[in-house]
Formats: C-alpha cells, sequence, structure tokens
C-alpha cells in the first residue's frame, strides 16, 4: 500500500495512508511498527489515516524506520486468499446445555427399572425424547429427505409404540451423552489454550497522578500506565515510559533468555518480568493484544467441523436406506419386530457425530499442551494431508542474527578495528542485522566508536556517512559501482565468501575499496535433524526459499540435503511459488517468520510461524509455534496423523459393532436395549476414553507419493 510522508523532523514521523485501507489494520500496522527497536510511541487515527511515530534518533535512523515501514504495509496490503468457502462451514452444537440433558435423560433411564405408574414412566420417557424429536423434524423441513436424524427419532417413536420404555429411554440417554463429551471437548480446548498463553486476569497497579492504585487488570484502558515488577505477568501490550527489567518473552518470541526492556521498548501480553521494574503505557488489552487476537483466531475455530467429520455424517446419512433394507430384511428372516429394531439403531450416526469430534479436538488440546497452536480442527486435518514442506531461511532455518564472520583490510594503515570503529559509527541508528552484528563485534573488542554525521542510507544497497572527516561508504557491490568504487582487489575473497555461504559487505573510504566483511548466518542446531525427520516421514519435497543472495542459500541447502533451493525472492514471488506447487497437486505448508513470509504463508494450505516470528505472520499463520524449535513442525505434523489415526480406530470400532449387531439380530439374538448398548454405548465409551486420555502417540506416518522434481528447478541461479 502507497502511503506517503505528511511530516518528518528528527525523532518524529508522521505517515498517512488511505483511511479506509488504514482503518481496518490500524491495530496490525501499530503493533508492527511498535516491535521496531528505538520506537517510542504511535498513535493511528482511524478517521484520517495519519500515523504519528516518535522514536529514538540515536537508536534509529529515519531511513532504517522508512524501510521497515515499507515492508510492513507490503505485507499487509497483500490480498489474503480465501480459504473458507463462501457459505459458513458445519459447526458442532455446542449452544445447548448437555449436562442437563445427561442427568435428565439418566434419570429417565433409572425410572424405567422401577415400579412408576406407566402414565408417568411413557410421559417421562417421551419428554426425553424431545429433542431428538425437535432435531429430526427440523432436519426433514430443511433437508425434505430422510437422514441419520429421523432415522434414530424414528427408532424412538417404534420404541416407545411397542413399549419398551428402558431402549427408548436410552437411545436418548447416549445421544445426550455423547453431545455433552463433544461440548465438553470444545470448552476444554478453548481453555486449554488461554490457560497456556494467556496472562491471568489480576490485579496491578496503575499509576495515578502521584499514587499508585490497585485495579483489575480488566478494567484497564489504552494510555494507562502500569508498574509491572519481578515475577509479574505483563497483562497488556505496552510500551515502557520508565525503569529497566529482564522480561522473559518466551510465549510471544520464543527466546529462552530473558531480554533487556527499557524505556520506549515494547513489551506483550503474557510475557514475565524476571528482574526489575518497568512502568509501561497500555496500548492494547484483553483480546486486542497479539496474543488475545490469536485466541480469537483459535477459539473461533475449534468448534468447526473437520472435513472428515462432513463426509462421515454424510456417508452416515447416506446409508439410512441400507440400514432400512437389512432391518426389514432382518425382521423376516428372524420372525421378529425387535430384530428390524435392534438393526434399525446399528448405524455410524453417533462414530460420525460423537467419535470423530472428540478425537480431533482432543489432539488440539494436546498440541496446546506442547506449544503447537493450531487454528481450528480443519487445519488439524490439513495437516495431516502436508506432502510438501517449503521452509524460510533467514530466522526459519538460521537464527537470523548473523554474525562478522571475517574482516579484511585493503587500505595501508587500516586494520581491523580501525576499520570495525568507522563501520560502527557509520552504521549507528540503523536496525537491520548487519547494523547490529557490527556493533556486536565493536562491543566485543570494546571499541570506542565515534560519532558519524549526516548518514544517508539507500534501502536494501548501503550507508553513505561522514566520520572523522572521512566519507564512508558501506554496502553492496551493487551499491559500490554505483558510486564507482573499483573492487577488484577483493575478488577473490568475495569468491570465497560466497563458497562458504557468506555474504560479503564492502566498506570505501573516500573513494577508494578499504575493506570487506564477511557476515555469515549461523543455522539453528535443531535445523539438521528436523529436516532429517521430515525426509524420515517421505515427504515429496522439502524446499528453501530466501530472498538472500543464491550462493549462501545454496551452501545452506547442501549442508542440510536439500535438493531444491530458490534465492532472491521477493515476497511476491515466494506466494507465487507455493501456489505453482499447489497448482501441480501437492499440499504444501509454508514455514517462516518474518513480515515478508505473509503472503507465503496466506498462500499455503498450511502456514506455519515459528518461535520468534512477526506479529502479521503469527496472523496469517494456520499454526503458531509458542515454544521450542523446528522439531515442534515435526511434531504438528505427527499430531495430525495421530488425530486421523485415533479417527480410523473411532470409526473402525463403530463398524465392527454395527456389523455385529447386524449378524446377531438376524437370528433373534439381540434386542433393542442390547443393540443401542453394542453401538451406541461402545461408540460413546470410545470417545469418552479419548478425551480423558488423548489418543495414544502414533509411528512417524511416511506419506508416500511419487516425487515430481521434473517440472521445480533445483536453484534459482539456473
Amino acid at each position: 500500500m502507497r502511503y506517503e510522508i505528511a511530516h518528518a523532523v528528527r525523532g518524529r514521523l508522521r505517515i498517512r495512508y488511505p483511511a479506509r485501507w488504514f482503518a481496518g489494520r490500524r491495530d496490525v500496522v501499530e503493533a508492527g511498527v511498535r516491535r521496531i527497536p528505538g520506537i517510542r510511541s504511535v498513535d493511528g487515527n482511524p478517521t484520517t489515516g495519519s500515523v504519528r511515530i516518535l522514536y529514538d534518533p540515536f537508536l534509529l535512523a529515519e531511513a532504517s524506520l522508512i524501510d521497515n515501514l515499507h515492508e510492513l504495509s507490503e505485507a499487509l496490503d497483500a490480498p489474503s486468499r480465501a480459504r473458507a468457502s463462501a457459505t459458513p462451514h458445519p459447526r458442532i452444537e455446542t449452544r445447548r446445555i448437555p449436562l442437563l440433558s445427561v442427568l435428565g435423560t439418566g434419570a429417565v433411564f433409572a425410572l424405567t427399572w422401577l415400579p412408576v405408574a406407566a402414565p408417568l414412566r411413557a410421559a417421562l420417557v417421551l419428554a426425553s425424547g424431545l429433542p431428538m424429536l425437535a432435531h429430526a423434524t427440523q432436519a426433514l423441513a430443511r433437508r425434505r429427505r430422510v437422514d441419520g436424524q429421523l432415522l434414530d427419532a424414528s427408532t424412538f417413536g417404534l420404541l416407545v409404540l411397542r413399549g419398551n420404555w428402558p431402549a427408548a429411554a436410552l437411545l436418548p440417554g447416549l445421544r445426550a451423552l455423547g453431545d455433552y463429551i463433544v461440548a465438553k471437548s470444545v470448552v476444554t480446548t478453548r481453555r486449554s489454550v488461554r490457560e497456556l498463553i494467556a496472562p491471568e486476569e489480576g490485579i496491578v497497579e496503575r499509576i495515578d497522578g502521584d499514587r499508585r492504585t490497585r485495579v483489575r487488570s480488566a478494567s484497564l484502558h489504552p494510555n494507562d500506565v502500569i508498574v509491572v515488577a519481578a515475577g509479574q505477568i505483563v497483562p497488556v501490550d505496552g510500551t515502557v515510559v520508565a525503569g529497566e527489567a529482564l522480561v522473559n518473552q518466551q510465549t510471544m518470541t520464543g527466546e529462552a533468555l530473558p531480554v533487556e526492556r527499557r524505556n520506549g521498548d515494547a513489551v506483550f501480553a503474557a510475557t514475565r518480568v524476571e528482574h526489575g521494574e518497568i512502568e509501561v503505557r497500555v496500548d492494547r488489552v484483553g483480546l486486542e493484544t497479539a496474543v488475545g487476537r490469536i485466541i480469537q483466531a483459535i477459539e473461533a475455530a475449534a468448534d468447526e467441523k473437520p472435513d472428515i467429520q462432513v463426509f462421515a455424517e454424510r456417508l452416515a446419512d447416506r446409508e439410512v436406506g441400507r440400514t432400512l433394507g437389512l432391518a426389514a430384511l432382518g425382521t423376516l428372516v428372524a420372525r421378529s419386530v425387535d430384530a428390524g429394531v435392534a438393526i434399525l439403531v446399528a448405524d455410524y450416526g453417533t462414530a460420525a457425530r460423537v467419535g470423530i469430534p472428540t478425537a480431533v479436538l482432543a489432539t488440539l488440546k494436546r498440541a496446546a499442551a506442547e506449544g503447537v497452536l493450531v487454528k481450528g480442527p480443519r487445519t488439524l486435518e490439513a495437516l495431516a494431508r502436508i506432502d510438501t514442506v517449503v521452509f524460510d531461511k533467514t530466522g526459519t532455518l538460521t537464527s537470523g542474527t548473523p554474525r562478522v564472520a571475517r574482516v579484511a583490510c585493503y587500505a595501508r594503515g587500516l586494520d581491523e578495528n580501525a576499520l570495525i570503529r568507522l563501520v560502527a559509527a557509520a552504521e549507528h541508528g540503523f536496525q537491520h542485522p548487519i547494523a547490529r552484528a557490527i556493533r556486536h563485534l565493536a562491543a566485543e573488542r570494546q571499541l570506542r566508536v565515534p560519532d558519524a554525521v549526516a548518514p544517508v542510507a539507500q534501502v536494501g544497497l548501503g550507508v553513505d556517512v561522514n566520520v572523522e572527516g572521512r566519507h564512508v561508504l558501506i554496502g553492496s557491490r551493487r551499491f559500490m559501482e554505483s558510486r564507482t568504487v573499483r573492487l577488484a582487489a577483493a575478488d577473490a575473497d568475495e569468491r570465497s565468501a560466497h563458497r562458504m555461504g557468506g555474504a560479503a559487505t564492502f566498506v570505501a573510504i573516500d573513494g577508494e575499496l578499504a575493506g570487506l566483511l564477511v557476515l555469515q548466518d549461523e543455522l539453528r542446531p535443531e535445523a539438521r535433524d528436523a529436516v532429517n525427520a521430515l525426509k524420515a516421514r517421505e515427504m515429496r519435497d522439502i524446499i528453501l526459499l530466501t530472498g538472500d543472495h543464491p550462493e549462501p542459500s545454496r551452501v545452506i541447502a547442501e549442508s542440510l540435503g536439500l535438493a531444491q533451493h530458490y534465492a532472491e525472492l521477493s515476497p511476491e514471488e515466494k506466494a507465487r511459488l507455493i501456489h505453482r506447487l499447489k497448482r501441480e497437486g501437492r499440499v504444501v505448508a509454508m514455514v517462516g517468520d518474518g513480515v515478508n513470509d505473509a503472503l507465503a504463508l496466506e498462500e499455503a494450505d498450511v502456514g506455519i510461524s515459528v518461535p520468534g516470528g512477526a506479529e502479521v505472520a503469527s496472523a496469517a499463520a494456520d499454526v503458531v509455534l509458542i515454544s521450542g524449535g523446528l522439531d515442534r513442525v515435526v511434531r504438528a505434523l505427527d499430531l495430525a496423523a495421530e488425530a486421523i489415526v485415533a479417527v480410523r480406530r473411532t470409526v473402525d470400532i463403530a463398524a465392527k459393532a454395527s456389523l455385529g449387531v447386524v449378524a446377531l439380530a438376524s437370528f433373534g439374538l439381540a434386542k433393542p436395549l442390547a443393540s443401542i448398548l453394542l453401538t451406541h454405548g461402545i461408540t460413546v465409551g470410545a470417545a469418552l476414553a479419548t478425551a480423558q486420555k488423548g489418543s495414544a502417540a502414533a509411528q512417524p506416518v511416511r506419506r508416500r507419493g511419487r516425487r515430481l522434481n521434473k517440472n521445480v528447478r533445483t536453484s534459482s541461479s539456473n
């Protein structure tokens, strides 16, 4: 999205977006800007589209800030793919009060065995079956065809007419118990996510003028200022306005070690202050926080029916005709109406309505406990079908924090330390990874960094600055060539840097080549094991893509044993690559962490945001990893496979029970009560066991498929 700079002075920038565009994206834009180191405050006006940004000019250069704004706007401007169909996806019924239904129908079933007056018994049994009859009537009016609900209601009516009160009471009772198990699974899945990552509502100290007032965190509003001390959970997204503290941000960024937070730094809800005390200005509260929006997305999808359940329910409905035929045949063979009624209850409806969602929801809860937040049953189902995994390189397979691996000097009288001093001074105020790596090296060597004068950055190319009376240029080959700097002396070192997977940054002083810095991004320690684990599961392809130079990506790909890698891709090109893979018939998971991965995460069948990912990436992803490393990607795939195994096990149990009942009833060996206990009872029991214990751990699932390498490049440089 194009924006204009309305006003700019040192430390303050005002930009203006189209008002209608900004109104729907205000929170994400403000949160994205606050994540930039050196930002003091962000204030957006949805009416005018204006955003006022206050920043520390000693920590953040204006050009670097504009670079970040451009990336953020480009990511947000892309149209989201329509994952859901135009019609609402079917949802699990949870709005009734299933526990009361269970207690009521259970009491009625018990009364049928007691010496109760016949009219009272009949009235109670009919009352217990009214919800079933009402649902069947609604379904018939809506669909105008015979389905599983009408079959259950008809069976109930036959049992009542024949005076089989225990069986008539048991049928709605077990149905109510199944509904209760599913509804409870939805509730506990939602609760487990909140308990895992959401800050508990508690008492905080709010600063009111010269005094501190203890208030509930739920009563806080934007622009309030609160105090958060050691040991306390930060209850809001906000900005530090005073104090210093070490904050454990693992729930939001995946960082294992606490990070220092001081004036102007952003802090997030659900993080913990480990040491120190800070005063925080409230920016967002409740479900408007970054963690709150993740919770909202997961909770909203928790009661969606997975496609496999929808398919199973339709299959059960189509089987109604065959069930009626078998019931009629069984009645003739056994010469008993009870035999036919016993066969009528032997359908697959309970397995589809109860067994499948319970197994899926139990897995969602288990995944959340292991630090894998899956946004709904349909995402879990899609995970189980993944056959191609695409990794972003920087910040996903690598640490995203490059280090200076080598320093080469070409100017006479200039040693490494002198060169590093000048470069660190020139990069002061910039927040890109190269600048941070150079500052870190200067700090390690305890070098005094001089002040720079009038730094000017060309986004993505280099820096032009005066330091101690010398004209310093720092940047890429293209940047140096645009300034007519001759680089022949560094050709061999540049080729060597590329061979080792490093990136070369040139330094020129007063128009002459002075040095070269080789920066290298380190592979995450668990990356190789994660890739090997995916290979063991026989993925069709594991692909690396990046916006970086082809040579470093080649080195990383070869070190991981990846045949396919694509370099120098823009965010749009990454998304187009994912789209092309899907058109080839692949089911694609994209694993990324940054703003520039958001488009590809949206385009993939399943987008996975790794710990430490940008907020835009987490919002675009279907799966958010809040702890651990890349091993959680493999674990997410295994959990999805386990869920499908549990679903198949439940359906298999239901099928065998139904076939057994049909066989027994045909020979007059199964009465309606026994049939209900064998079919509905066994399925509900299996669902209850799944809900209580979770699905048993499964072996890694091998996804077999013919590899399609002919149409995919093995290098973007080809």
